[in-house]
């Protein structure tokens, strides 16, 4: 069956959500936490987030990312490092070991990866400037460079990251790009590895190794949080206890500037401030009527001295023009009856309704007699003549009757373009000092004038008088204006910060819905976090207890366990460990290298989870201070993570080298050597360290401007340190294939002193039975007794006359033949 994704935090907090005891606003805040700070925001307001659908986008964030591989590391002019050298490796899962004497570069090689995929180097963070100073070589006769090869997962020819400096560049100066194959170069942020970086570094080196557990506590505790993911509770929790005491602020605001308010009100001289007294007497206040009051425009709040100055603020007159032009048009249409009085007008409709009636009947009974007076016949002549009169006299009729209405029509206007004299000028406002007697004497002529019967004083006086109605209303509407100004600038400032306090009243209210809330929120979070934190932490947990248990080799040091505790200064990883069955402080009595296994079992869980890019680790120099046992160990470990990473071990010592030979595991080993003007060279596979030591002499034996007094004793000693590799090799081989335990085995190997102890535990199984290896050496090879006795001679200072290279070539064939079982 297939393996279940992981539950992410936040997957894990909502489970425990639906199974927690909380009140409903308790929950929905912590819901809405984990949607997003503004939905968050939302359900403060008091209004529930609605949760979005999952999109095929959030599924394919879980996705695991695409792997980079290391392709290549080619350096010039960097740390240990002069003219370029390259060091190539396969862009796969598997084991490479990079070996190679101390100040051979080997691990320049890793600190130039390092710095250019990461801009930094953790052996040198937090160190002095001359940690720093020292990166440029000084054998490079180019600017210094750095071009890492990365293979990835989906690009057929992968990617660069490139590191370039000019002469006068500092380390923090240089140029960097990131390029895939047949792509334009971008910025190395391009690549996205700011995040992972922080969360699963794939770079180790020794400084960092003994610093894993030697650093503060929190350290510790905030790498693994950060690489689990729990960084989501400290997100989720720092946003509740954020709102809590935001919400427990505003709900003890309004309580803190009351008495402010209370003082401003008691010192107003306004009906208003008392009634706000009465609204916040009680127990609780009635914000309702508060907001009311502190409404400044209101009238309701002291209406018998408010009300009639706001009715004498706001009436208005209309334009003294209109006033004038209906009196013109009064005017004009009286003289246009006067003018209509000196003729028949008056009678003109009623002959003209005799001469329309006798028209009718000569229409009905034409060329007859006038039935009237039996007279003139009423023919068609009689009846054109008869038709010019009755227009006529319809005009006249007609022109009198409009003149009437106009006068009536413009009367009515008059009375009506000047509204009933208002109730606040009923009485005079002397609260205010408001005299209202000119204004009502003018206004009551106004209306006595409107309504007179004599059209023609109307006429005539009516501009006159409502000029004089204005001219007396103004200086009431100044006063009135003034007291409400008056009015309006006393209270003005009060109600200002009466109805801040309303408000502020209003939020502490739902503040103090909130903060009941949010305390339970917090409350119930706390208490799960430590479970949540420990259920993502148990997969490590249990990967770095199995590593341990596989590094420990014949340690009394057990690891029953880690577990995430404490908070805040006090946070820390609890590492349960036992000495001898005993739980006790066991990393005070742990050797160097029981805490450098221990803080690899720590590091590799960590640098290879799924969620990581990097599908390769740069381990450097992890055998130093382990002892033999925890070595082979260690090649354990390695090989097995190396079957899903590729993993690179830089290390000066031989010992990883051979316990991967004596395990038979499956590695590539690589060597790197250092020349003359930092001239660095890497070897083919292989790497056999007796073989190297034997190359080196050849190359000084070949020497011919050293000295020979330098040269002797250099060559015999790199002979002697072959023969002894290979003696110890054999030994090693022979005790594993037997089931020795491996402590013995480097213990015996340890106590014995010489080239020819050693020769004797590799050919007789007994260091004290050097006597007898005479035969045994020349079983070996026939040359084997002249090369012991001559390495012996030179490396003591010796052998005057000895063939340096004939010796080498010699030792050739022993050292193979050793080697073998």
């Amino acid at each position: 069956m297939p393996t279940p994704e992981p539950e992410t935090v936040d997957q894990l907090l909502a489970d425990h959500l639906d199974r927690a005891d909380l009140p409903e606003n308790a929950a929905t805040l912590v819901l809405a936490a984990l949607l997003g700070e503004d939905e968050f925001q939302q359900a403060l307001g008091g209004n529930p987030p609605t949760p979005p659908p999952t999109t095929s986008d959030e599924a394919s964030k879980a996705a695991e990312p695409i792997g980079t591989y290391l392709t290549s590391i080619e350096v010039t002019g960097f740390r240990g490092i002069g003219p370029t050298a390259t060091l190539n490796l396969k862009p796969e899962p598997g084991l490479t070991i990079v070996t190679g004497r101390n100040g051979s570069g080997k691990s320049s090689f890793a600190e130039a990866a390092e710095y250019a995929l990461t801009g930094d180097n953790k052996r040198w963070s937090g160190r002095s400037s001359i940690w720093q100073d020292g990166w440029r070589n000084l054998h490079a006769g180019q600017n210094p460079s750095i071009r890492v090869r990365l293979g990835v997962d989906g690009h057929r020819n992968g990617a660069t990251v490139e590191h370039h400096w000019q002469p006068e560049d500092g380390l923090a100066d240089g140029t960097a790009f990131f390029q895939l194959a047949g792509e334009p170069r971008q910025s190395v942020a391009a690549l996205g590895w700011s995040a992972p970086l922080e969360l699963y570094r794939p770079f180790l080196s020794y400084a960092e190794l003994g610093g894993l557990l030697s650093g503060r506590p929190s350290e510790m505790y905030d790498s693994l949080h950060r690489i689990l993911g729990l960084g989501r509770i400290v997100e989720v929790e720092t946003m509740l206890k954020t709102a809590r005491r935001e919400m427990d602020r505003l709900r003890k605001l309004p309580a803190e500037t009351l008495p402010a308010l209370r003082t401003a009100l008691a010192g107003l001289d306004d009906e208003r401030a008392r009634q706000a007294e009465a609204a916040l007497a009680g127990k609780v206040a009635d914000l309702d009527r508060l907001t009311a009051l502190a409404t400044v425009e209101s009238n309701d709040d002291d209406r018998d001295a408010v009300v009639p100055l706001r009715q004498l603020d706001l009436l208005e007159l209309p334009n003294p023009d209109e006033v004038t032009r209906l009196a013109d048009r009064l005017r004009t249409a009286l003289a246009r009856i006067e003018a209509l009085a000196a003729t028949p007008a008056e009678t003109s409709r009623a002959v003209a309704g005799l001469l329309r009636d006798a028209l009718r009947h000569h229409h009905e009974h034409p060329d007859q007699p006038c039935p009237v007076c039996g007279g003139r016949t009423l023919d068609r002549a009689w009846a054109e003549q008869a038709q010019r009169e009755l227009d006529r006299l319809t005009r006249e009729a007609e022109d009198l009757e409009a003149a009437h209405r106009t006068v009536t029509e413009s009367r009515r206007a008059l009375r009506e373009l000047v509204p009933p004299q208002p109730a606040a000028l009923a009485a005079d406002l002397t609260a205010d000092g408001v005299t209202t007697g000119d204004v009502r004497l003018a206004w009551q002529q106004w209306t006595e004038l409107a309504a007179a019967d004599d059209p023609v004083k109307v006429a005539e006086t009516a501009p006159a008088g409502y000029l004089a109605l204005r001219a007396a209303l103004e200086p009431v509407q100044a006063a009135a204006r003034e007291a409400l100004r008056r009015r309006r600038q006393a209270w003005q400032p009060v109600a200002d910060q009466l109805r801040a306090w309303v408000e502020s009243e209003q939020a502490g209210r739902q503040a103090a819905r909130m903060y009941a809330a949010l305390r339970k929120a917090v409350t119930w979070l706390q208490q799960v976090a430590d479970e949540i934190r420990n259920q993502k932490l148990a997969p490590v947990a249990a990967e770095a207890t199995g590593i341990w248990n596989t590094l420990r080799q014949e340690s009394n040091v057990d690891l029953g366990g880690i577990r995430l505790a404490g908070a805040g200064p006090s946070r820390r990883v609890d590492l349960r460990v036992s000495v001898d069955g005993v739980p006790g402080a066991a990393l005070g009595v742990m050797s160097q290298g029981e805490l450098h296994s221990l803080a690899l079992a720590l590091f590799l869980p960590r640098a290879t989870m799924p969620e990581s890019p990097f599908r390769f680790l740069v381990i450097d120099d992890p055998v130093q201070s382990m002892d033999p046992v925890k070595v082979y160990g260690l090649a354990q470990v390695l090989a097995r993570v190396a079957e899903h990473r590729q993993v690179i071990v830089f290390t000066h010592d031989d010992r990883l080298p051979a316990a991967v030979r004596h395990l038979d595991l499956h590695a590539r080993v690589l060597t790197v050597s250092r020349l003359a003007r930092s001239q660095v060279t890497v070897g083919g596979e292989g790497g056999n360290p007796a073989l190297r030591y034997l190359a080196d002499a050849k190359t000084i034996a070949c020497d011919e401007e050293m000295a020979a007094e330098v040269k002797v004793p250099v060559v015999g000693n790199l002979v002697r340190d072959a023969i002894e590799y290979a003696c110890h090799e054999r030994v090693r081989a022979r005790d594993f294939r037997a089931g020795r335990p491996i402590a013995k085995t480097e213990a015996a190997l340890d106590a014995v002193q010489g080239l020819r102890a050693i020769l004797a535990l590799a050919l007789l199984g007994d260091p004290k039975r050097v006597g007898e290896l005479g035969e045994p050496l020349r079983r070996l090879h026939p040359a084997a007794p002249h090369v012991v006795r001559d390495a012996n001679s030179c490396a003591h200072g010796g052998g005057t006359g000895v063939d340096l290279v004939r010796l080498v070539d010699q030792a050739g064939p022993v050292v193979e033949r050793l080697a073998l079982p």
